[in-house]
């Protein structure tokens, strides 16, 4: 059954009102710290159980009642189940043994989207072209306003009030906050409605990628100030990263210029790497506690799989709270996403991660060497490379409803159409 056929007619198509519900439950209530900003913890609790639930029913009527080709169950459905029934399975499992736990299964959520998507491709019910519009203006908007409040502070404006939050304390004001550090000042890094800064920087760069090959230059200055002021090393060479991926883009316009494109990309990360190499060695050194915990993480996870496989073949015992999973056994560090999945969903669902992520870098990187991408495509799969380095820190874009709101529809897309590739 051939759904996933994508044209011009295509973003003709409007979103329904279920999909902009998802889209903007999902920037309010999951993605960013606005909930608390603006208390909204109550109307954010029956929002995402509402959700939840619905997703569930789209997904079971998805893998029950419609027929895909053998390529979209292998490397799309069956690794987004796998993920699913693994961590739910572990939640459920253990809130048996304390109730509390089951407010977990909300972490299931962004799988949930991606096996609802195919639905809503099907319905012709969503235009990601839209979405990806929407995306953008929302963060320049909302970091504009959280720009003038970070300086505000600094200025000597009180106009903020202290919250304590599971994330720890921050002072917030009308549309932002900053974390308070132990000696009770404003943290000097930028967090606009964001958890963490290095999150923030995240996902400002897919809104940087649209502002650019879409020519939004007053928003990409904005959206690049608000950049700087996150301090993410990570951020900054994902950033390098995407600029190097603009000049091959913008000259590999077609086959015959890309063997030229490749040797300008290459000179280029050559001659960046070399002026900018000492910045970045000087910033990961200064990260001190931090880089070593990232590095512990990736190591421990690497090491403690096998005998997480043996003895935790689902996932270890799970607890209210991160300071309470990390008295657990054979606990891996989620500073690297890959071990929260062992640590949730077991074998099952790090199967399954593994496959997406990697099948979505893959097929970013085939189609940017293909070249011949629409505006969308180029800011779509430039957007999917650049944030792949981020699975060593805590959550990435695949944790986010809006990985399977914005990207999947095409990934899907071009999937289908180069099978015989991927």
């Amino acid at each position: 059954m051939k759904i996933f056929k994508i044209n011009t007619q295509a973003f003709q198509i409007r979103n329904s009102y279920f999909v902009l519900f998802l889209f903007i439950s999902t920037l309010l209530f999951q993605t960013t710290g606005l909930k608390y900003i603006w208390s909204l913890l109550t109307i954010s609790t029956f929002v995402n159980l509402s959700v939840l639930i619905s997703l569930l029913l789209i997904s079971l009527y998805v893998i029950q009642g419609t027929s895909f080709s053998v390529i979209t169950w292998k490397r799309y459905l069956i690794p987004s189940i796998m993920i699913f029934v693994g961590m739910a399975a572990n939640i459920i499992y253990y809130s048996f043994q304390n109730i509390k736990i089951v407010t977990q299964l909300g972490n299931t959520l962004p799988w949930l989207y991606c096996l609802s998507i195919p639905y809503f491709i099907q319905k012709k019910a969503i235009n990601i072209q839209k979405l990806w519009k929407w995306y953008y203006y929302f963060f320049v908007i909302i970091n504009l306003l959280s720009l003038l409040e970070y300086y505000s502070i600094y200025l000597g404006n009180l106009n903020f009030k202290f919250l304590e939050t599971p994330y720890g304390p921050y002072i917030v004001n009308n549309f932002s906050w900053l974390y308070m550090t132990p000696d009770g000042l404003p943290h000097f890094r930028y967090y606009a409605c964001f958890y963490e800064p290095g999150t923030l920087a995240m996902f400002l760069l897919p809104a940087i990628s649209y502002a650019f090959f879409y020519k939004k230059f007053i928003g990409l200055l904005i959206l690049l100030v608000a950049f700087y002021f996150t301090f993410s090393l990570g951020g900054m060479i994902s950033l390098f990263l995407l600029a190097l991926i603009i000049i091959f883009i913008s000259f590999a316009k077609n086959s015959k210029f890309l063997i030229v494109s490749i040797f300008i990309t290459i000179l280029m990360a050559i001659v960046g790497w070399w002026n900018l190499r000492d910045q970045f060695i000087t910033e990961y050194e200064e990260k001190g506690n931090s880089s070593e915990l990232r590095e512990q993480s990736f190591v421990r996870t690497i090491e403690n799989i096998p005998v997480m496989f043996l003895k935790y073949p689902f996932g270890i015992e799970q607890a209210e709270n991160t300071l309470e999973l990390e008295k657990k056994e054979n606990y891996i560090p989620a500073n690297f996403i890959v071990g929260y999945y062992v640590n949730t969903g077991g074998f099952l669902a790090l199967l399954g991660y593994l496959v997406i992520t990697f099948m979505t870098l893959m097929i970013s990187i085939g189609a940017v060497l293909k070249g011949s991408l629409l505006k969308e495509e180029k800011v779509i799969f430039s957007s999917l490379i650049v944030l792949f380095p981020f699975i060593f820190q805590r959550s990435t874009i695949w944790e986010s409803g809006l990985f399977a709101l914005m990207f999947v529809p095409s990934i899907l897309h071009y999937m289908n159409k180069y099978k015989r590739i991927f």
